[in-house]
């Protein structure tokens, strides 16, 4: 447990099921009140608020789409007027269309790195002001696809080589002001955004094989992370990414 944790909010993107819902519920469980954004499923987004409730924590759920601009400004109005400050923000929602490079769009390229690269710096605009009582957490959540090339990932691969120079970025300028930047990369876990990039299923059986704990990567294995970077026991961790695969990239 990490107490300086306690009575902190945070803004979870995509907090509604995979690596989000974890995180939300994993803050939750530190004492931070959870602001549990959803674009789409109302209803799954308040059966986390809901378990958190349950569970003695805190949360409300707003709904915006971190592509769009206008739909940031009302989630960031609404959580200034309730709370005035936001001291975590986890970055991890994420749209994209995955297939063939060559087989993809302008329209692909343009709503694939808006929700999943140029959110994280329209999401960090918004909350650095909320942050200004010298102590804050921005924290990115990205894949291999960034580092490999993934079958089927296409542009969403693009995509999140631009999140991670950007957080890398951000680390360096809010760094000063008390606000450390990180990410975690998570690997190869069996969630439904993942099944929808083709030949999910054989990927997962090969990971399964080779990853040396014998597993794939679980939500609550990101969650565990994000947790430790929201505290004070990260301090001195500005700019990285610690990659969550169970030793599969050691494996080249």
């Amino acid at each position: 447990m990490y107490d300086e944790l306690k009575d902190k909010y945070a803004l979870v993107t995509g907090g509604t099921r995979g690596f989000g819902r974890a995180i939300a519920l994993r803050l939750a469980k530190e004492g931070v009140f959870v602001v549990v954004n959803y674009r789409r499923s109302k209803t799954e987004a308040y059966e986390v608020v809901d378990q958190i409730a349950q569970s003695g924590g805190r949360a409300i759920a707003i709904r915006a789409d971190v592509g769009n601009g206008d739909s940031l400004d009302a989630l960031f109005r609404e959580i200034d007027q309730r709370f005035g400050r936001l001291d975590i923000v986890v970055a991890n929602a994420a749209f994209g269309v995955p297939g063939a490079l060559l087989d993809s769009t302008d329209r692909h390229w343009d709503v694939t790195m808006a929700a999943s690269a140029r959110s994280l710096l329209d999401l960090s605009k918004r909350a650095v002001p909320l942050m200004s009582h010298g102590w804050g957490r921005i924290i990115s959540i990205t894949s291999e696809g960034a580092q490999r090339v993934l079958p089927g990932y296409g542009i969403v691969g693009a995509a999140k080589g631009a999140l991670e120079a950007l957080t890398r970025s951000l680390a360096v300028e809010l760094a000063p002001q008390g606000i450390r930047v990180n990410g975690v990369l998570a690997g190869l876990s069996d969630t439904k955004s993942f099944r929808a990039i083709p030949g999910a299923e054989d990927a997962i059986r090969e990971a399964e094989k080779r990853t040396p704990v014998g597993r794939t990567v679980l939500p609550e294995d990101v969650a565990n992370v994000v947790a430790f970077l929201a505290s004070n026991e990260a301090s001195m961790i500005c700019g990285q990414f610690i990659t969550v695969d169970g030793g599969r990239a050691v494996l080249g």
